[in-house]
């Protein structure tokens, strides 16, 4: 039973996103299993019908009435149905928009360092860095949007995701980023599912073109015969190649492979994320390559009856190959960076939240001028609205 129903919530979920033939097949094995699963019978006759399969979908609605005589409320809507006919849809997909708009502030805008000396050598008197290389504060507007459109049949997902941060005073790290995508998800041999990627990318800083990437990016879920409700797990992997226009040497490819845990029942949601990332740059970089680990875990939990509380914690730790600048800087670069984010969201309706977060990032290094801390704060509004 608990199976059957694993596979009918799965078939729910496909449906939802879109990949109406992998739904289709999910309810057809509740069904051959379980064949007294009302649910599986109505979703599979409601779905052939809207695939025009006419025939099919008068099959299943006769043998649901005669097999569950089901309550007047489930006879008034396949009559409904079968009034107007079993037309093949001209499916147009499913689109998801949400809109995003803040104002905050931050403790270091400019990503200053957190140690206004540095020091060359035991035998040379610490210098002190420009201001402009120290920490500065600043209040921002932040504005988002995110699109993601879902074509009907076999789930292709279309995606843009564009953001936007403009400071009061430090208008030369303004920062304006966007990035498009599409993923295909695929079943493979043994049960397993899969996504497979591409995206592309650009961020200007100060309106002034900084960076410019394009990746390629899969997930591989493995069959769980016995996985307890609402569980899922996943095996990531991701390849991404970073341009920057402006600078000479600093060009990379950097690969991801993590494992992740997530949990999902109602509004509650968890994920685990835990990996190792390399970063292969160019000969002429400072440092050479570098490898490393990526950790993240987030928490989403309704908290009483109005409020919604967020927590995220990531941590990512980067080795240097070599020494970071011999003669100047003898010392291969060591990065810790952890980020902790706390978000407080408060529904005004099925589709506004008002929302107040927190930011604290932490970025350790044992050369000090890269060392800084920086924390924010914003209140913003969200708003979602599609199919």
């Amino acid at each position: 039973m608990a199976e059957e129903e694993d596979v009918y919530q799965r078939g729910l979920q496909l449906l939802s996103e879109g990949r109406t033939e992998e739904a289709k097949e999910s309810f057809h094995a509740v069904i051959a299993q379980q064949p007294e699963h009302a649910g599986a019978w109505l979703d599979l006759a409601i779905l052939q019908c809207g695939m025009g399969m006419t025939a099919e979908a008068e099959t299943l609605f006769t043998e649901i009435l005669e097999k569950f005589t089901p309550p007047p409320a489930i006879q008034d809507l396949i009559g409904k149905i079968r009034a107007q006919g079993c037309q093949r849809q001209a499916f147009q997909g499913i689109s998801r928009y949400q809109f995003r708009l803040g104002r905050g502030y931050d403790s270091n805008a400019n990503q200053g360092a957190s140690n206004p000396y540095f020091s060359l050598g035991v035998d040379i008197p610490p210098l002190e860095l420009s201001p402009e290389f120290r920490a500065t504060k600043d209040n921002f507007t932040q504005l988002g949007l995110e699109s993601a459109h879902v074509l009907s049949g076999r789930g292709t997902l279309l995606y843009t995701q564009f953001q936007h941060r403009r400071h009061d005073q430090l208008s030369h790290y303004d920062l304006s980023t966007l990035i498009v995508g599409a993923e295909q998800p695929l079943q493979l041999p043994g049960g397993w599912d899969s996504r497979w990627g591409a995206s592309l990318g650009a961020t200007l800083l100060g309106n002034r073109r900084y960076q410019e990437q394009g990746g390629l990016h899969f997930q591989l879920t493995p069959p769980w015969p016995k996985r307890p409700s609402g569980w899922q797990l996943n095996f990531v992997g991701d390849w991404t190649r970073v341009r920057y226009p402006t600078l000479t040497g600093y060009d990379a490819d950097i690969t991801k492979f993590l494992t992740s845990l997530s949990y999902r029942h109602q509004e509650t949601r968890f994920m685990g994320n835990l990996g190792v990332v390399h970063d292969f740059g160019e000969n002429r970089r400072p440092g050479g390559d570098k490898q490393g680990w990526l950790a993240n875990l987030s928490l989403r939990q309704p908290l009483g009856e109005r409020l919604i509380g967020e927590f995220s914690w990531t941590r990512q730790d980067w080795q240097g190959e070599k020494t970071y600048s011999p003669g100047l800087i003898d010392s291969k670069r060591n990065q810790h960076t952890t980020l902790w984010r706390a978000a407080l969201l408060l529904p005004l309706d099925a589709r506004q939240n008002l929302v107040l977060e927190y930011k604290y990032l932490d970025n350790q290094e044992n050369i000090s001028i890269f060392r800084y801390q920086s924390r924010q704060l914003m209140l913003g509004w969200q708003y979602e609205f599609g199919d």
